[in-house]
């Protein structure tokens, strides 16, 4: 398998005259911890993306993210892609992805107008009625079970174990709301401008689902309030008690989720330490149930 498939691209690239007049000269980019990123600073800006192993990205579905990027082209939030080679092959590795370049990532804390910009990208994708919805459905009881299994012969086992199962049963406790397209991590980094319009990128754990998860990631990452969650599509029919229960568990979940990402797939790569992930899990543990 090739490190990088830059023939693949390289061909892709050659076949439209319109992406560069030049052969690209791709340039490492910095950002994510399992991906690898790639940037073409010549006119048109682009940028490549070449797909981690499917051990490095535990809960990633490439058919599933390919397919909802399909869905969301033509919209003023969403990347714009050119081509997305999904599916593993001898000539595309884990396969790539390649984009326009829509701009630096914000830096945290949003400003209001920013926050207003990502809030109207938020209710314009849980209101898209997805054609292939089953094709597109997040299975949370999937994704816990695949980590479970990921989990086994690591330190703390049987902690993590435990919270798997706790992960469970507060996703069932969620309150109810209907199942919408949900980009399942959303931070600043995954936020670019692009001459003045907000573009939401990295939908690899993208797909129909639980909006609670976004809700969390706005709240906790991205300086939202709880009435600006209230005025999304999703949680329109909640009263302000089940918000505010929701919230609660879904920053739990937020946190619980990540810390069993990190320990699935491993730590090289990233900034994380042992030694804090092993305080995360106990945090987390420690942390009474609603």
């Amino acid at each position: 398998m090739q490190a990088v498939p830059f023939p693949a691209v390289q061909d892709f690239v050659q076949q439209h005259p319109e992406l560069s007049s030049t052969s690209p000269q791709w340039q490492p980019l910095a950002g994510g911890s399992s991906n690898r990123l790639y940037h073409h600073a010549a006119a048109p800006a682009l940028v490549l993306r070449v797909n981690a192993a499917p051990e490095q990205v535990p809960g990633v579905d490439r058919a599933r993210e390919a397919a909802v990027l399909a869905q969301v082209q033509g919209q003023p939030w969403a990347p714009w892609v050119l081509h997305c080679a999904a599916k593993p092959s001898a000539a595309n590795g884990d396969g790539w992805l390649l984009t326009r370049w829509h701009g630096d990532s914000l830096a945290a804390p949003l400003d209001a107008a920013q926050r207003h910009q990502l809030r109207d990208a938020v209710a314009a994708w849980q209101g898209l009625e997805l054609a292939s919805a089953p094709a597109l459905q997040m299975d949370y009881d999937a994704l816990l079970a695949g980590y479970g299994a990921q989990l086994v012969g690591l330190p703390m086992e049987r902690a993590l174990q435990q919270l798997v199962v706790r992960a469970a049963r507060e996703i069932a406790l969620l309150p109810e709301i209907p199942a919408v397209l949900t980009h399942h991590d959303l931070h600043p980094g995954n936020l670019c401008l692009n001459e003045g319009t907000l573009v939401v990128v990295d939908w690899e754990y993208a797909a129909l689902g639980s909006a609670w998860f976004d809700a969390a990631a706005l709240v906790q990452r991205c300086g939202m309030r709880a009435e600006d969650i209230a005025a999304l599509p999703a949680f329109a029919m909640l009263a302000a008690a089940p918000l505010a229960d929701g919230l609660m568990r879904a920053r739990w979940l937020g946190d619980a989720l990540e810390c069993l990402w990190y320990w699935a797939r491993g730590l090289a790569g990233t900034d994380r330490k042992m030694a804090d992930l092993m305080r995360d899990t106990l945090r987390l543990l420690k942390q009474p149930e609603l």
